[in-house]
C-alpha cells in the first residue's frame, strides 16, 4: 500500500507539497480533502484552522498516522493530548508568516494612532476636520506586547525603529528580550500600554484573558490589537469598553466565528477596525507552508525532531 498525506486545508498547494516531498526522496501520494479521512496508509494529516471536530475517534481510524500538523501557528483545533497518547507527533507551523503578521500588527497600530480609518471615513462622508479624530504621535507611544515569540519580537523591532517604548509580558521571557524591551507583569502591561497587542496562542490559560476586568485596568484612551486568536478577547466586554470611551479604538484580525454573520453585534462596535484574518497572508506564504510540512514529515519518518513540535 502506498503511503499518503491528506491535506485538510484548501490554501496548501498540493503540487508544491508533492514537489517538496519528491525533492526529499519520499514517494507518497498527496491528497486534498474536505472531510476528515480514515483508513490505513495515511502517514500525515495537515489540518487548517477551519477544520473543527477532529478528535480521538478520528485518530483511532488512522492506524498509520505519524504526523498531525496544524497548517497555522495556532493549534487549538487539534486534539494534541489524544495524538500524543497514540505516539503521533503534533506540530504547528512556525516562522512562515512572521514578517507578515508583524507588519500587519504594526499597520493596525499606526492606523489607530494616526486615525487613518476614521479620517478616511469622515472625508468620504463630506467632512474635512482633523481634530474630530486627532492623530497621535507615534514616537514615545508605549507598546505593550502580551507574548514575545517570533512575531512579538519582530513587531518589537519595528516599533522600536519608530521610537516607541516597548513593554513585554508572558511566560519565560527572561533572557529572551533585547535590553530596550522592559519585561513586566500582565497587570502592569495593562496599566501602562498605550497600545496593547496580543501574541499568544489560545489555551485554557489565555482564553478570554482580555475580559471586562482586564479592559478596566487598561489606560483610558488606549488601543487593543489582536492578530492572534479571537478567543483571547471577550468581544461583548470590548464593545462596552469602546462604546463607553474606556478604549479609544481597537483593531482585530481574528474573530470567534469567521466570517461573522452580518447580524453579529461585533460589526456594529464603534471605533473597531476588522480585517478578514489577513495578517498571515502574502503571495509566497503557501509555498513556505508546503515546504515546511514536507520537511516535518521527512523528519518524523527519519526519526528526527520536526519544527514546531507541540506534542
Amino acid at each position: 500500500m502506498r503511503q499518503s498525506v491528506v491535506v485538510l486545508d484548501s490554501f496548501i498547494p498540493v503540487a508544491d507539497l508533492s514537489a517538496a516531498l519528491e525533492v526529499g526522496g519520499l514517494d507518497v501520494e498527496v491528497v486534498a480533502a474536505t472531510e476528515i479521512p480514515s483508513g490505513a496508509g495515511i502517514v500525515a494529516l495537515l489540518v487548517g484552522p477551519e477544520t473543527v471536530g477532529l478528535d480521538d475517534r478520528h485518530l483511532a481510524a488512522l492506524p498509520d498516522l505519524r504526523l498531525l500538523a496544524a497548517t497555522s501557528a495556532g493549534y487549538d483545533h487539534l486534539p494534541v493530548d489524544a495524538a500524543v497518547g497514540r505516539g503521533i507527533r503534533v506540530t504547528r507551523a512556525v516562522d512562515y508568516c512572521t514578517d507578515e503578521v508583524a507588519d500587519h500588527a504594526l499597520a493596525l497600530s499606526v492606523g489607530l494612532l494616526r486615525s487613518t480609518a476614521r479620517l478616511d471615513a469622515a472625508v468620504h462622508a463630506g467632512e474635512w476636520d482633523v481634530v474630530a479624530s486627532p492623530p497621535r504621535r507615534i514616537a514615545g507611544t508605549v507598546l505593550g506586547l502580551f507574548g514575545f515569540g517570533l512575531i512579538g519580537h519582530a513587531f518589537a523591532l519595528r516599533a522600536h525603529a519608530l521610537g516607541m517604548t516597548v513593554l513585554a509580558s508572558g511566560r519565560s521571557l527572561a533572557g529572551r528580550v533585547p535590553e530596550w524591551v522592559e519585561v513586566v507583569e500582565w497587570d502592569e502591561l495593562l496599566q501602562r500600554s498605550d497600545v496593547l497587542s496580543l501574541h499568544v496562542p489560545l489555551t485554557d490559560d489565555t482564553a478570554g484573558i482580555v475580559n471586562a476586568a482586564a479592559l478596566r485596568r487598561m489606560r483610558r484612551g488606549s488601543y487593543l490589537i489582536n492578530v492572534s486568536r479571537g478567543g483571547l478577547v471577550d468581544h461583548d466586554a470590548l464593545g462596552a469598553a469602546l462604546r463607553h470611551g474606556r478604549l479609544a479604538g481597537a483593531a482585530i484580525d481574528v474573530l470567534p466565528t469567521e466570517p461573522p454573520d452580518q447580524e453579529d453585534p461585533i460589526l456594529a462596535i464603534p471605533n473597531l477596525v476588522i480585517t478578514p484574518h489577513a495578517a498571515w497572508y502574502s503571495p509566497d506564504v503557501a509555498s513556505r507552508l508546503a515546504r515546511q510540512s514536507a520537511d516535518n514529515l521527512l523528519a518524523v519518518l527519519e526519526g528526527r525532531t520536526p519544527k514546531g513540535v507541540v506534542g
